[in-house]
């Protein structure tokens, strides 16, 4: 009987992994990038894949566009000390993706270390199929102290 059962589970996970489209793990992907380069500190990569209109929504209310946002990383003023995500999923429609999970995120804001479990909500856009995902938006609310 536990047999079946390990078997049962094992099958159940493995469909889930397969039933991911392609699209949902390239937006899975880029998040993860995402939130490593934001650890790792490259504004570049950063730069790059924030779409011209992205807005960031923080935990603490705060809301930035993209050169605000990548000017306060760049300062200092807010670090990201490492994010650990816990879940996530993505849902892609045509050219909109969105990408929700949940996290542990130590940061560092004005001098003051902080661990935050978070969820959070990104929501992706591309032009047409053969165009690159842009991050778009990203909303973040604190789960728990």
């Amino acid at each position: 009987m536990i047999k079946k059962c390990l078997i049962a589970v094992l099958l159940l996970t493995g469909l889930q992994s397969f039933s991911q489209t392609t699209s949902e793990k390239e937006v899975l992907q880029l998040s993860a990038d995402i939130f490593k380069w934001e650890v790792e500190n490259n504004f570049t990569a950063l730069d790059t894949i924030f779409h011209e209109q992205f807005v960031v929504f923080s935990s603490n209310g705060m809301n930035q566009f993209k050169k605000d946002y990548i000017k306060r990383l760049q300062s200092g003023a807010f670090i990201h000390n490492s994010i650990n995500v816990e879940e996530n999923k993505a849902k892609v429609t045509e050219n909109t993706a969105v990408v929700t999970g949940k996290g542990r995120f130590a940061v560092t804001v004005s001098g003051n270390k902080a661990d935050l479990h978070l969820d959070y909500i990104e929501v992706f856009t591309r032009k047409d199929g053969a165009s690159p995902w842009k991050a778009l938006a990203i909303k973040a609310t604190i789960l728990d102290k």
